[in-house]
Protein backbone atom coordinates (compact mmCIF):
# COMPACT_ATOMS: atom_id res chain seq x y z
CA UNK A 1 0.00 0.00 0.00
CA UNK A 2 2.74 2.80 0.83
CA UNK A 3 4.36 1.93 -2.81
CA UNK A 4 0.98 2.10 -4.48
CA UNK A 5 0.73 5.61 -2.58
CA UNK A 6 3.83 6.79 -3.14
CA UNK A 7 3.40 5.72 -7.34
CA UNK A 8 0.08 7.52 -6.96
CA UNK A 9 1.27 10.35 -6.07
CA UNK A 10 4.34 10.49 -8.40
CA UNK A 11 1.75 10.62 -10.93
CA UNK A 12 1.23 7.09 -12.06
CA UNK A 13 -1.33 5.41 -12.85
CA UNK A 14 -1.47 2.22 -10.29
CA UNK A 15 -3.01 -0.95 -10.04
CA UNK A 16 -2.81 -3.13 -6.67
CA UNK A 17 -2.83 -6.96 -7.70
CA UNK A 18 -4.09 -8.31 -4.03
CA UNK A 19 -4.38 -12.18 -3.65
CA UNK A 20 -6.90 -11.77 -0.29
CA UNK A 21 -8.77 -8.57 0.41
CA UNK A 22 -7.31 -5.04 0.51
CA UNK A 23 -6.30 -4.78 4.03
CA UNK A 24 -6.30 -8.21 5.01
CA UNK A 25 -4.07 -9.54 2.21
CA UNK A 26 -0.23 -10.46 3.75
CA UNK A 27 1.26 -10.31 7.10
CA UNK A 28 0.81 -6.62 8.28
CA UNK A 29 -2.81 -7.57 9.14
CA UNK A 30 -1.57 -9.95 11.42
CA UNK A 31 1.13 -7.97 12.80
CA UNK A 32 1.30 -6.67 16.47
CA UNK A 33 1.92 -3.07 15.58
CA UNK A 34 5.45 -1.96 16.67
CA UNK A 35 7.51 0.27 14.36
CA UNK A 36 11.03 1.12 15.62
CA UNK A 37 12.41 4.30 14.58
CA UNK A 38 14.63 6.89 15.11
CA UNK A 39 11.90 9.76 16.24
CA UNK A 40 14.34 11.95 18.12
CA UNK A 41 12.21 11.71 21.27
CA UNK A 42 14.94 9.73 23.53
CA UNK A 43 18.03 12.12 24.29
CA UNK A 44 19.96 8.87 24.90
CA UNK A 45 19.18 7.34 21.75
CA UNK A 46 20.89 7.95 18.03
CA UNK A 47 21.33 6.64 14.68
CA UNK A 48 24.70 4.87 15.72
CA UNK A 49 22.99 3.02 18.29
CA UNK A 50 20.30 1.57 16.33
CA UNK A 51 22.55 0.74 13.69
CA UNK A 52 25.07 -1.13 16.61
CA UNK A 53 21.69 -2.98 17.65
CA UNK A 54 21.20 -3.89 13.89
CA UNK A 55 24.85 -5.00 13.19
CA UNK A 56 24.71 -7.06 16.22
CA UNK A 57 21.92 -9.44 15.63
CA UNK A 58 22.81 -9.13 11.89
CA UNK A 59 25.72 -10.96 12.08
CA UNK A 60 27.69 -9.02 9.36
CA UNK A 61 25.44 -9.57 6.67
CA UNK A 62 23.01 -6.56 6.60
CA UNK A 63 23.63 -4.70 3.46
CA UNK A 64 25.23 -1.21 4.72
CA UNK A 65 23.29 1.11 2.66
CA UNK A 66 19.82 -0.15 3.23
CA UNK A 67 20.57 -0.29 6.67
CA UNK A 68 21.60 3.57 6.76
CA UNK A 69 18.55 4.75 5.25
CA UNK A 70 16.18 2.24 6.76
CA UNK A 71 17.79 4.55 9.84
CA UNK A 72 18.06 7.74 8.16
CA UNK A 73 14.56 7.77 6.92
CA UNK A 74 12.63 6.02 9.41
CA UNK A 75 11.12 8.82 11.18
CA UNK A 76 9.48 10.23 7.86
CA UNK A 77 8.14 6.95 7.64
CA UNK A 78 5.70 7.45 10.99
CA UNK A 79 5.17 11.09 9.98
CA UNK A 80 3.96 9.88 6.71
CA UNK A 81 1.67 7.16 7.55
CA UNK A 82 0.31 9.65 10.58
CA UNK A 83 -0.46 11.84 8.20
CA UNK A 84 -2.53 9.44 6.15
CA UNK A 85 -4.54 8.57 8.96
CA UNK A 86 -2.50 5.93 11.19
CA UNK A 87 -2.67 6.43 15.11
CA UNK A 88 -0.15 5.58 17.28
CA UNK A 89 0.11 4.98 20.95
CA UNK A 90 0.52 8.61 22.35
CA UNK A 91 2.28 9.73 25.83
CA UNK A 92 2.24 13.41 27.02
CA UNK A 93 0.83 14.43 23.23
CA UNK A 94 3.73 12.77 21.59
CA UNK A 95 4.43 8.66 20.65
CA UNK A 96 4.80 6.85 23.20
CA UNK A 97 8.32 4.32 22.90
CA UNK A 98 8.15 1.24 23.99
CA UNK A 99 11.13 -1.29 24.60
CA UNK A 100 11.46 -4.49 22.16
CA UNK A 101 13.70 -7.40 22.17
CA UNK A 102 17.05 -6.77 21.01
CA UNK A 103 17.22 -2.98 20.90
CA UNK A 104 19.44 -1.43 23.61
CA UNK A 105 16.91 1.62 24.19
CA UNK A 106 13.05 1.70 23.75
CA UNK A 107 12.52 2.91 20.21
CA UNK A 108 9.05 1.18 19.48
CA UNK A 109 6.58 3.75 17.89
CA UNK A 110 3.13 1.60 18.82
CA UNK A 111 -0.18 1.85 16.46
CA UNK A 112 -2.88 2.28 18.56
CA UNK A 113 -4.84 -0.46 20.66
CA UNK A 114 -1.96 -2.78 19.63
CA UNK A 115 -2.19 -4.65 16.32
CA UNK A 116 -2.18 -2.84 13.34
CA UNK A 117 -6.01 -2.10 12.47
CA UNK A 118 -5.34 1.80 13.15
CA UNK A 119 -2.86 1.29 10.44
CA UNK A 120 -3.90 -1.07 7.51
CA UNK A 121 -7.72 0.49 7.54
CA UNK A 122 -6.29 4.16 7.05
CA UNK A 123 -4.07 2.95 4.80
CA UNK A 124 -6.80 1.05 2.61
CA UNK A 125 -9.10 4.01 2.64
CA UNK A 126 -6.77 6.58 1.14
CA UNK A 127 -5.59 3.79 -1.39
CA UNK A 128 -9.30 3.54 -2.78
CA UNK A 129 -9.58 7.37 -2.47
CA UNK A 130 -6.16 8.29 -3.96
CA UNK A 131 -7.61 6.23 -7.41
CA UNK A 132 -5.87 2.84 -6.77
CA UNK A 133 -7.28 0.03 -9.04
CA UNK A 134 -7.48 -2.31 -6.12
CA UNK A 135 -7.88 -6.14 -7.80
CA UNK A 136 -8.47 -8.10 -4.86
CA UNK A 137 -8.26 -12.47 -5.31
CA UNK A 138 -5.30 -11.98 -7.97
CA UNK A 139 -2.68 -14.72 -7.63
CA UNK A 140 0.22 -13.42 -10.09
CA UNK A 141 1.76 -16.29 -12.01
CA UNK A 142 4.25 -15.21 -14.43
CA UNK A 143 5.93 -11.74 -15.35
CA UNK A 144 5.89 -10.45 -18.61
CA UNK A 145 9.32 -9.57 -20.24
CA UNK A 146 10.24 -8.00 -23.43
CA UNK A 147 13.34 -9.49 -25.43
CA UNK A 148 15.87 -7.46 -23.42
CA UNK A 149 14.45 -8.68 -20.30
CA UNK A 150 12.72 -5.72 -19.06
CA UNK A 151 9.34 -6.42 -16.99
CA UNK A 152 6.11 -5.43 -19.13
CA UNK A 153 3.58 -6.30 -17.00
CA UNK A 154 1.65 -9.14 -15.42
CA UNK A 155 -0.14 -12.31 -15.90
CA UNK A 156 -2.64 -13.66 -13.53
CA UNK A 157 -5.53 -15.80 -12.07
CA UNK A 158 -8.17 -13.81 -11.18
CA UNK A 159 -10.86 -14.77 -8.55
CA UNK A 160 -13.08 -16.48 -11.19
CA UNK A 161 -9.80 -18.60 -12.45
CA UNK A 162 -9.81 -16.95 -15.34
CA UNK A 163 -5.98 -15.89 -16.85
CA UNK A 164 -5.74 -12.24 -17.17
CA UNK A 165 -2.90 -10.69 -18.44
CA UNK A 166 -1.99 -7.18 -17.38
CA UNK A 167 0.72 -4.39 -19.17
CA UNK A 168 2.86 -1.84 -16.56
CA UNK A 169 5.61 0.21 -17.22
CA UNK A 170 6.69 -1.32 -13.77
CA UNK A 171 6.49 -3.81 -11.32
CA UNK A 172 6.89 -4.28 -7.52
CA UNK A 173 7.30 -6.98 -5.96
CA UNK A 174 5.80 -6.81 -2.15
CA UNK A 175 4.28 -10.31 -2.16
CA UNK A 176 5.75 -10.98 1.71
CA UNK A 177 7.34 -14.32 3.29
CA UNK A 178 6.88 -17.96 2.96
CA UNK A 179 5.92 -19.05 6.70
CA UNK A 180 3.39 -21.56 5.19
CA UNK A 181 5.93 -23.91 3.91
CA UNK A 182 6.10 -24.31 7.54
CA UNK A 183 3.59 -26.41 9.71
CA UNK A 184 3.44 -23.83 12.60
CA UNK A 185 3.79 -20.24 11.51
CA UNK A 186 2.08 -16.66 12.10
CA UNK A 187 1.53 -16.08 8.64
CA UNK A 188 -1.04 -15.05 6.68
CA UNK A 189 -2.56 -18.32 4.69
CA UNK A 190 -1.04 -17.31 1.21
CA UNK A 191 2.44 -16.59 2.41
CA UNK A 192 3.90 -19.27 -0.23
CA UNK A 193 7.06 -17.42 -1.49
CA UNK A 194 5.09 -16.95 -4.94
CA UNK A 195 7.43 -13.02 -4.86
CA UNK A 196 10.75 -15.18 -4.44
CA UNK A 197 10.22 -17.54 -7.89
CA UNK A 198 8.31 -14.85 -9.97
CA UNK A 199 11.39 -12.68 -9.39
CA UNK A 200 14.02 -16.03 -9.93
CA UNK A 201 12.11 -16.65 -13.03
CA UNK A 202 12.78 -13.25 -14.52
CA UNK A 203 16.33 -12.90 -13.37
CA UNK A 204 16.66 -11.43 -10.10
CA UNK A 205 19.36 -12.51 -6.78
CA UNK A 206 17.88 -14.23 -4.13
CA UNK A 207 20.26 -14.44 -1.04
CA UNK A 208 20.19 -15.48 2.20
CA UNK A 209 17.42 -17.91 1.89
CA UNK A 210 18.71 -20.17 4.92
CA UNK A 211 18.08 -17.07 7.18
CA UNK A 212 14.54 -18.11 8.37
CA UNK A 213 13.14 -16.17 11.80
CA UNK A 214 11.00 -18.75 14.14
CA UNK A 215 9.53 -16.98 17.46
CA UNK A 216 8.82 -17.65 20.58
CA UNK A 217 5.43 -15.97 21.05
CA UNK A 218 2.64 -18.72 19.56
CA UNK A 219 0.42 -20.22 21.79
CA UNK A 220 -0.19 -24.05 21.62
CA UNK A 221 -3.21 -24.55 23.80
CA UNK A 222 -6.26 -23.91 23.68
CA UNK A 223 -6.50 -25.63 20.26
CA UNK A 224 -8.75 -22.66 18.85
CA UNK A 225 -6.13 -20.44 19.95
CA UNK A 226 -3.22 -22.07 18.65
CA UNK A 227 -1.04 -19.84 16.14
CA UNK A 228 -2.23 -16.82 17.60
CA UNK A 229 1.14 -14.55 18.92
CA UNK A 230 1.53 -12.88 21.87
CA UNK A 231 3.23 -10.31 19.82
CA UNK A 232 7.26 -10.41 20.54
CA UNK A 233 7.24 -6.74 21.59
CA UNK A 234 5.50 -8.50 25.02
CA UNK A 235 8.66 -10.05 25.85
CA UNK A 236 11.12 -7.45 26.58
CA UNK A 237 8.17 -5.42 28.83
CA UNK A 238 9.22 -5.69 32.54
CA UNK A 239 7.43 -8.26 35.08
CA UNK A 240 7.38 -10.93 31.69
CA UNK A 241 8.96 -14.26 32.76
CA UNK A 242 9.25 -17.65 30.43
CA UNK A 243 8.73 -20.56 32.68
CA UNK A 244 9.46 -24.61 31.94
CA UNK A 245 7.65 -27.20 33.62
CA UNK A 246 9.99 -27.11 36.69
CA UNK A 247 9.32 -23.64 37.50
CA UNK A 248 12.44 -22.60 36.13
CA UNK A 249 12.87 -18.84 34.39
CA UNK A 250 15.25 -20.92 31.80
CA UNK A 251 16.63 -17.70 30.17
CA UNK A 252 18.97 -17.47 32.92
CA UNK A 253 20.84 -20.28 30.93
CA UNK A 254 20.49 -18.86 27.28
CA UNK A 255 21.20 -15.04 27.68
CA UNK A 256 21.65 -13.80 31.48
CA UNK A 257 22.05 -10.70 30.52
CA UNK A 258 18.62 -9.96 28.29
CA UNK A 259 16.55 -12.93 29.47
CA UNK A 260 13.27 -12.51 27.88
CA UNK A 261 14.42 -9.09 26.06
CA UNK A 262 16.67 -11.49 23.83
CA UNK A 263 16.89 -11.42 20.04
CA UNK A 264 14.26 -14.04 18.48
CA UNK A 265 17.32 -16.46 17.26
CA UNK A 266 18.45 -17.26 20.64
CA UNK A 267 14.95 -17.50 22.22
CA UNK A 268 13.52 -19.41 19.57
CA UNK A 269 16.43 -22.04 19.85
CA UNK A 270 15.87 -21.88 24.27
CA UNK A 271 12.39 -22.84 23.54
CA UNK A 272 13.18 -25.73 21.46
CA UNK A 273 15.84 -26.93 23.63
CA UNK A 274 13.63 -26.45 26.60
CA UNK A 275 10.88 -28.39 24.77
CA UNK A 276 13.31 -31.24 23.30
CA UNK A 277 14.87 -31.82 26.50
CA UNK A 278 11.24 -32.44 27.77
CA UNK A 279 11.10 -29.49 30.21
CA UNK A 280 7.75 -28.31 28.14
CA UNK A 281 4.43 -27.54 29.47
CA UNK A 282 1.39 -29.82 28.88
CA UNK A 283 1.04 -29.48 25.58
CA UNK A 284 4.27 -28.69 24.03
CA UNK A 285 5.38 -25.11 24.68
CA UNK A 286 6.50 -22.85 27.72
CA UNK A 287 4.76 -20.95 29.96
CA UNK A 288 4.38 -17.27 29.85
CA UNK A 289 3.61 -15.90 32.94
CA UNK A 290 2.59 -11.93 32.67
CA UNK A 291 1.09 -11.75 36.07
CA UNK A 292 3.76 -9.01 36.87
CA UNK A 293 2.61 -6.66 33.72
CA UNK A 294 0.73 -3.21 33.97
CA UNK A 295 -2.83 -4.26 31.86
CA UNK A 296 -2.00 -0.43 29.96
CA UNK A 297 1.05 -1.70 28.55
CA UNK A 298 -0.39 -5.18 27.27
CA UNK A 299 -3.14 -3.40 25.75
CA UNK A 300 -0.81 -1.04 23.32
CA UNK A 301 2.25 -3.82 23.10
CA UNK A 302 0.02 -6.67 22.33
CA UNK A 303 -3.73 -5.26 21.79
CA UNK A 304 -4.62 -7.66 19.23
CA UNK A 305 -3.65 -10.92 21.20
CA UNK A 306 -5.38 -9.45 25.06
CA UNK A 307 -8.61 -9.43 22.22
CA UNK A 308 -8.22 -12.54 21.56
CA UNK A 309 -7.29 -14.69 24.72
CA UNK A 310 -10.37 -12.72 26.53
CA UNK A 311 -12.44 -12.95 23.95
CA UNK A 312 -12.02 -16.81 24.66
CA UNK A 313 -12.52 -16.83 28.19
CA UNK A 314 -8.84 -16.53 29.61
CA UNK A 315 -7.56 -14.22 31.85
CA UNK A 316 -3.60 -14.29 31.07
CA UNK A 317 -2.57 -11.79 33.84
CA UNK A 318 -4.47 -14.45 36.20
CA UNK A 319 -2.87 -17.60 34.81
CA UNK A 320 0.20 -18.44 32.51
CA UNK A 321 -0.51 -19.12 29.06
CA UNK A 322 1.70 -21.41 26.62
CA UNK A 323 3.66 -20.69 23.89
CA UNK A 324 6.20 -22.30 21.41
CA UNK A 325 8.63 -21.26 18.49
CA UNK A 326 6.96 -20.73 14.86
CA UNK A 327 7.92 -19.57 11.46
CA UNK A 328 7.68 -15.84 11.88
CA UNK A 329 10.00 -14.02 9.49
CA UNK A 330 12.45 -14.41 6.06
CA UNK A 331 15.37 -12.33 6.33
CA UNK A 332 16.20 -13.22 2.80
CA UNK A 333 14.81 -12.67 -0.15
CA UNK A 334 15.50 -10.64 -3.57
CA UNK A 335 18.14 -8.69 -3.65
CA UNK A 336 17.30 -4.97 -3.85
CA UNK A 337 19.16 -1.92 -4.19
CA UNK A 338 18.04 1.52 -1.79
CA UNK A 339 15.08 2.06 -4.58
CA UNK A 340 13.87 -1.66 -4.47
CA UNK A 341 15.85 -2.21 -7.67
CA UNK A 342 16.51 -5.71 -8.56
CA UNK A 343 18.80 -5.47 -11.29
CA UNK A 344 16.56 -6.71 -13.85
CA UNK A 345 14.59 -3.28 -15.65
CA UNK A 346 11.34 -2.46 -14.51
CA UNK A 347 11.25 -4.51 -11.32
CA UNK A 348 10.88 -3.53 -8.16
CA UNK A 349 10.73 -5.46 -4.69
CA UNK A 350 10.42 -4.31 -0.97
CA UNK A 351 9.46 -5.59 2.46
CA UNK A 352 9.89 -8.96 3.38
CA UNK A 353 10.17 -10.08 -0.57
CA UNK A 354 13.59 -7.91 0.03
CA UNK A 355 16.58 -8.85 1.26
CA UNK A 356 19.47 -7.58 2.67
CA UNK A 357 18.71 -5.00 5.79
CA UNK A 358 18.08 -7.93 8.58
CA UNK A 359 21.39 -10.02 7.17
CA UNK A 360 20.83 -13.12 9.46
CA UNK A 361 18.67 -11.91 11.96
CA UNK A 362 15.68 -9.27 12.01
CA UNK A 363 15.10 -7.10 14.93
CA UNK A 364 11.74 -6.59 16.64
CA UNK A 365 9.44 -3.81 15.48
CA UNK A 366 11.76 -3.24 12.43
CA UNK A 367 9.32 -5.16 9.73
CA UNK A 368 6.55 -2.88 9.31
CA UNK A 369 8.76 0.25 9.37
CA UNK A 370 10.81 -1.78 6.61
CA UNK A 371 7.83 -1.25 4.69
CA UNK A 372 7.03 1.72 4.67
CA UNK A 373 10.17 2.93 4.27
CA UNK A 374 11.25 0.92 1.29
CA UNK A 375 7.71 0.81 0.12
CA UNK A 376 7.26 4.16 -0.57
CA UNK A 377 10.83 4.50 -2.44
CA UNK A 378 10.22 1.65 -4.78
CA UNK A 379 6.70 3.48 -5.59
CA UNK A 380 8.93 6.44 -6.33
CA UNK A 381 11.67 4.54 -8.36
CA UNK A 382 8.96 2.24 -10.36
CA UNK A 383 6.49 5.37 -10.94
CA UNK A 384 9.83 7.36 -12.40
CA UNK A 385 11.15 4.62 -14.19
CA UNK A 386 7.57 4.44 -16.06
CA UNK A 387 8.10 7.44 -17.26
CA UNK A 388 5.03 8.85 -14.83
CA UNK A 389 7.48 11.37 -12.59
CA UNK A 390 11.21 12.26 -12.10
CA UNK A 391 12.57 10.74 -8.84
CA UNK A 392 11.81 12.43 -5.79
CA UNK A 393 15.28 12.89 -4.76
CA UNK A 394 18.86 11.15 -5.66
CA UNK A 395 19.17 7.51 -5.69
CA UNK A 396 22.31 7.70 -2.72
CA UNK A 397 24.89 6.37 -4.64
CA UNK A 398 23.31 3.34 -6.05
CA UNK A 399 23.40 4.89 -9.73
CA UNK A 400 25.22 2.35 -11.68
CA UNK A 401 25.30 -0.22 -9.58
CA UNK A 402 23.91 -3.95 -10.78
CA UNK A 403 22.75 -6.25 -8.10
CA UNK A 404 24.47 -9.26 -9.40
CA UNK A 405 27.57 -7.46 -9.59
CA UNK A 406 27.67 -6.68 -6.27
CA UNK A 407 26.44 -9.66 -5.05
CA UNK A 408 29.26 -11.90 -6.44
CA UNK A 409 29.18 -14.84 -6.27
CA UNK A 410 31.40 -16.92 -3.30
CA UNK A 411 33.10 -19.77 -4.48
CA UNK A 412 30.97 -21.90 -2.19
CA UNK A 413 27.83 -20.93 -4.19
CA UNK A 414 28.37 -23.26 -6.69
CA UNK A 415 26.13 -25.46 -5.20
CA UNK A 416 23.15 -23.58 -5.35
CA UNK A 417 23.37 -22.77 -8.90
CA UNK A 418 24.67 -26.26 -10.15
CA UNK A 419 20.73 -26.95 -8.10
CA UNK A 420 18.92 -24.22 -10.24
CA UNK A 421 19.42 -25.94 -13.12
CA UNK A 422 17.34 -29.20 -12.05
CA UNK A 423 14.92 -27.48 -10.02
CA UNK A 424 11.14 -28.00 -11.03
CA UNK A 425 10.60 -24.57 -11.83
CA UNK A 426 8.33 -25.83 -14.65
CA UNK A 427 5.98 -26.61 -11.99
CA UNK A 428 4.89 -23.53 -11.49
CA UNK A 429 3.98 -22.40 -15.02
CA UNK A 430 3.52 -19.23 -16.45
CA UNK A 431 -0.22 -19.53 -17.35
CA UNK A 432 -1.19 -21.80 -14.77
CA UNK A 433 -1.96 -24.86 -16.69
CA UNK A 434 -1.47 -28.02 -16.16
CA UNK A 435 1.80 -29.26 -15.09
CA UNK A 436 1.93 -32.81 -16.08
CA UNK A 437 0.79 -36.34 -15.25
CA UNK A 438 0.83 -38.40 -13.07
CA UNK A 439 -1.57 -40.34 -10.07
CA UNK A 440 -4.18 -37.74 -8.77
CA UNK A 441 -2.77 -36.38 -5.69
CA UNK A 442 -4.70 -34.66 -2.51
CA UNK A 443 -3.68 -31.22 -2.11
CA UNK A 444 -3.84 -31.43 1.97
CA UNK A 445 -1.65 -34.73 1.79
CA UNK A 446 0.85 -33.14 -0.31
CA UNK A 447 1.45 -29.90 1.76
CA UNK A 448 1.60 -32.31 4.87
CA UNK A 449 3.94 -33.97 3.83
CA UNK A 450 6.26 -30.81 2.30
CA UNK A 451 5.71 -29.45 5.49
CA UNK A 452 7.37 -31.98 7.62
CA UNK A 453 10.31 -32.50 4.89
CA UNK A 454 10.88 -28.36 5.49
CA UNK A 455 10.79 -28.76 9.18
CA UNK A 456 13.40 -31.12 8.99
CA UNK A 457 15.99 -29.91 7.29
CA UNK A 458 15.26 -26.25 7.09
CA UNK A 459 13.89 -25.85 10.69
CA UNK A 460 14.84 -24.31 14.48
CA UNK A 461 17.99 -26.70 14.59
CA UNK A 462 19.23 -28.16 11.10
CA UNK A 463 22.36 -30.80 10.75
CA UNK A 464 23.77 -32.54 7.69
CA UNK A 465 21.47 -35.42 8.44
CA UNK A 466 18.35 -34.01 8.77
CA UNK A 467 19.13 -32.27 5.47
CA UNK A 468 20.10 -34.69 3.81
CA UNK A 469 16.60 -36.99 4.90
CA UNK A 470 14.54 -33.95 3.83
CA UNK A 471 16.33 -33.34 0.37
CA UNK A 472 15.24 -37.12 -0.21
CA UNK A 473 11.69 -36.89 0.68
CA UNK A 474 11.59 -33.77 -1.53
CA UNK A 475 12.85 -36.04 -3.99
CA UNK A 476 9.73 -38.21 -3.46
CA UNK A 477 7.36 -35.66 -3.65
CA UNK A 478 8.61 -34.19 -6.53
CA UNK A 479 8.85 -37.52 -8.21
CA UNK A 480 4.78 -37.27 -7.83
CA UNK A 481 4.22 -33.52 -8.14
CA UNK A 482 2.83 -34.46 -11.79
CA UNK A 483 -0.56 -35.57 -10.06
CA UNK A 484 -1.16 -32.46 -8.88
CA UNK A 485 -2.95 -31.49 -12.16
CA UNK A 486 -5.10 -35.08 -12.19
CA UNK A 487 -5.84 -34.38 -8.02
CA UNK A 488 -6.53 -30.35 -7.38
CA UNK A 489 -9.07 -29.13 -9.92
CA UNK A 490 -8.46 -25.34 -8.74
CA UNK A 491 -5.13 -23.48 -10.74
CA UNK A 492 -4.43 -21.03 -7.90
CA UNK A 493 -3.78 -23.84 -5.96
CA UNK A 494 -1.97 -25.91 -8.08
CA UNK A 495 0.57 -23.14 -8.77
CA UNK A 496 0.79 -22.07 -5.30
CA UNK A 497 1.66 -25.58 -3.97
CA UNK A 498 4.34 -26.27 -6.89
CA UNK A 499 5.97 -23.35 -6.18
CA UNK A 500 6.41 -23.88 -2.71
CA UNK A 501 7.66 -27.11 -3.47
CA UNK A 502 10.92 -25.95 -5.81
CA UNK A 503 11.06 -23.14 -3.05
CA UNK A 504 11.52 -25.68 -0.46
CA UNK A 505 14.58 -27.16 -2.46
CA UNK A 506 15.95 -23.62 -2.63
CA UNK A 507 15.77 -23.63 1.41
CA UNK A 508 17.19 -26.90 2.18
CA UNK A 509 20.24 -25.96 -0.30
CA UNK A 510 20.58 -23.16 1.25
CA UNK A 511 21.03 -24.31 4.88
CA UNK A 512 23.23 -27.39 3.70
CA UNK A 513 25.80 -25.21 1.65
CA UNK A 514 26.37 -22.51 5.02
CA UNK A 515 28.15 -24.80 7.34
CA UNK A 516 27.91 -22.66 10.11
CA UNK A 517 25.62 -21.28 12.67
CA UNK A 518 24.98 -17.64 12.37
CA UNK A 519 21.89 -15.74 13.75
CA UNK A 520 18.78 -17.94 12.77
CA UNK A 521 20.27 -20.35 11.14
CA UNK A 522 21.64 -23.07 13.47
CA UNK A 523 23.69 -26.29 12.57
CA UNK A 524 23.99 -28.48 15.55
CA UNK A 525 26.93 -30.26 13.29
CA UNK A 526 28.30 -26.85 13.36
CA UNK A 527 27.97 -24.80 16.08
CA UNK A 528 30.26 -22.11 16.12
CA UNK A 529 30.17 -18.94 13.51
CA UNK A 530 32.64 -19.16 11.16
CA UNK A 531 34.53 -15.68 10.31
CA UNK A 532 34.77 -17.37 6.81
CA UNK A 533 30.93 -17.38 6.18
CA UNK A 534 31.00 -13.58 6.71
CA UNK A 535 29.35 -14.19 2.91
CA UNK A 536 25.76 -14.30 1.09
CA UNK A 537 24.79 -17.64 -0.12
CA UNK A 538 22.91 -16.72 -3.62
CA UNK A 539 20.41 -17.96 -6.67
CA UNK A 540 20.81 -16.70 -9.58
CA UNK A 541 24.11 -14.52 -9.19
CA UNK A 542 25.75 -14.10 -12.21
Amino acid sequence: MCAALAAREAGAEVALLLEDRLGESGNTALASGGLAAQTGLDASDSPELHLADMRRAARDLLFPDLADVFIAESAAAIHRLAALGARFALKDGRPELFAVPGHSRPRSVRCEGGGTRHLVGPLSERVRERGVSVVEGATVTALAQARDGRVTGVAFIDARGRLVEMEAGAVVLATGGLGQLFRFTSNHPLATGSGYLLALRAGCVLADLEFLQFTPTTLCHPPELRGVSTGGGLLAQDGVRLVNSRGERFMRRYDPGRMEGATRDVMARALYTEIAEGRASPHGGVFLDMSGVERRIVEQVSGRFLRKVEAAGIDPFASPVEVAPEMHFAMGGIAVDVDGGTGVAGLFAAGEAAAGLHGATRLNSQGLTEGAVFGHRAGLAAAAFAGAARPARARRGTEGRAVTAWLAADPRTEGPREALATLPLALAPPTGSSIGDGAPLDAAAFRTRLNALVERGAGIVRSEERIRDALAAWESLAAEAGGLSAGVVDPRVRFRLAGMLALARLLLEAARLRTESRGAHYRSDHPGMDPGWATHVCFGCA
